[in-house]
């Protein structure tokens, strides 16, 4: 009879710590160093059946607070500046479309080291073809800095549209490009809060 009051105050303590567990707070947002940012693709490729076009693509924006929070589908910011250069084919960022939405999807690595922070963004852009969906982007984070090192467009199928356009192409970046400060070359850090 005495073993089902200790079993009794041990489930009772192992239920408090579970609880005090669970109530212990994570982080729940990022706070980044800078509103201000400048991608630049060396070559992000736009492929279809006709067609294959490599360019240079920089795009400027910012970020709408310096804190945001971690939750999927959440609109962190514009681009309001997108410069396309050294294409194979006539390429025409659509400016009467600015501002392009930015928006969290979600992150990979364990807290508080995450190593990459995946993001949409909004795109509109005239070639052979027009594509104009969101795409998109996988930002890499140093965990031991915090700093964000590159950006990829992973290789994903967009629609096209256009006359004698097929339905779909893919587009992807051929290595990574760069992610700074829209004045200077200096890294962002993204930190967790």
């Amino acid at each position: 009879m005495r073993t089902k009051p200790a079993a009794a105050l041990c489930a009772a303590i192992a239920t408090t710590v579970i609880a005090l567990g669970a109530t212990t707070p994570a982080a729940r947002n990022f706070s980044t160093t800078n509103q201000n940012f400048r991608i630049t693709f060396t070559d992000l490729e736009v492929e279809a059946l006709f067609f294959r076009n490599d360019c240079h693509l920089t795009l400027e924006g910012s970020l709408h607070t310096r804190t945001m929070a971690k939750v999927t589908g959440t609109l962190i910011g514009y681009v309001t500046r997108a410069i396309a250069g050294q294409c194979t084919v006539a390429t025409r960022p659509l400016a009467e479309t600015l501002p392009w939405h930015v928006r969290y999807e979600s992150f990979s690595g364990r807290l508080p080291d995450i190593t990459l922070v995946i993001t949409t963004i909004r795109v509109a852009i005239e070639m052979p073809c027009l594509v104009d969906t969101n795409v998109k982007t996988r930002v890499s984070r140093a965990p031991s800095t915090g700093q964000l090192i590159a950006i990829e467009v992973p290789s994903q199928t967009v629609p096209l549209t256009g006359v004698f356009c097929p339905e779909t192409g893919t587009v992807r970046s051929v290595g990574s490009g760069q992610i700074a400060l829209s004045v200077t070359n200096r890294r962002i850090s993204l930190t967790l809060i």
